[in-house]
C-alpha cells in the first residue's frame, strides 16, 4: 500500500486501527470532528505524528492493522498497558 500524503488518508487509516483494536465501543473524539483534539492523536505539519493510547480505559485490545505503516509522518506510537499484537 503507498504511503499516506493527506490529513484526510491519516484519519481513515486511524479510525480503521482504532475499530480494529477494539475502540469502537468507546469514543477517542472528546466530543469533537477535529482529529487534533481526539484521545492521544497529536496533528503537526497537517498530518497525524503522534498517537498515545496508553491511557484508554477501558485497555484497547486487538490487532494493530499493517495500514499504521501508511502513516509516513508517525513518529510515536504508544500502546502501553492495552492488549494488542501485529499482524502481517
Amino acid at each position: 500500500m503507498p504511503a499516506n500524503t493527506t490529513l484526510a488518508q491519516d484519519q481513515a487509516t486511524l479510525l480503521k486501527l482504532w475499530a480494529a483494536m477494539g475502540g469502537a465501543k468507546q469514543t477517542p473524539t472528546n466530543g469533537s470532528d477535529d482529529f487534533s483534539r481526539w484521545l492521544g492523536i497529536t496533528v503537526s505539519g497537517g498530518r497525524i505524528t503522534k498517537i498515545d493510547w496508553c491511557e484508554c480505559k477501558p485497555p484497547l485490545s486487538g490487532i494493530i492493522s499493517k495500514e499504521i505503516g501508511n502513516m509516513s509522518e508517525l513518529y510515536c506510537l504508544g500502546l502501553d498497558d492495552n492488549a494488542s499484537w501485529g499482524n502481517s
